[in-house]
């Protein structure tokens, strides 16, 4: 399938930004929302990463020069892992590595397609906007779960999940914007190495 401006899809880059269509309010919205949503998930990529790293190879060290680990090594990754993780899900989302469903909406006409990749999308929003609301729950009552070492409440996990899926959400409201503005081409295509092809 091709863009508005006879673009293949695959060719479209980042955020299926589509380069010749006119930008409008509505698009440099969701140009906003995706570059929001980019800069501060890969922040957490990185410094959860690298906190990641340097606590696992410490711990390594720690092992072979002491003879004993970090006590604090196993619970700290616990807390961090999933910030790692559900920033890991937003950037996906942005760049159509999420979850997808291919072959149905591409069986039907431009239009079709458009109307069903919006009611998607619609689906994913209100699945992970209660999933928000569901984990704020959940951390709400698990502030009383400490560990055992650093005393830390296991809420800062469901937070992660909350904060991820508030990510998506906007991620996907920026989609929607650009799907209804320009069509079905403005979705986002993984390229090979994303998907495991």
């Amino acid at each position: 399938m091709i863009g508005p401006d006879d673009t293949p899809r695959e060719k479209l880059g980042n955020f299926a930004m589509v380069t010749s269509h006119p930008l409008t309010p509505m698009l440099r919205l969701a140009n906003g929302l995706d570059r929001f949503v980019a800069v501060v998930a890969r922040t957490i990529v990185l410094v959860s990463g690298c906190v990641l790293l340097v606590l696992l190879f410490g711990n390594v060290v720690a092992r072979y020069a002491m003879g004993g680990g970090f006590s604090f090594a196993q619970e700290l990754p616990e807390r961090i892992f999933p910030f790692f993780i559900m920033a890991g899900v937003a950037l996906g989302v942005q760049h159509g590595g999420h979850m997808a469903v291919e072959m149905l909406p591409e069986m039907l006409g431009r239009r079709a397609e458009q109307v069903f990749r919006i009611l998607a999308q619609t689906i994913v929003i209100i699945g992970h906007a209660v999933m928000v609301y569901v984990t704020v729950q959940v951390a709400n009552i698990s502030w009383i779960d400490l560990s055992p070492v650093l005393n830390m409440p296991a809420s800062y996990s469901y937070y992660a999940l909350a904060g991820g899926s508030a990510a998506v959400i906007i991620a996907t409201v920026a989609l929607v914007i650009r799907v209804t503005i320009i069509g079905p081409e403005a979705m986002p295509v993984p390229t090979p190495e994303e998907t495991g092809q």
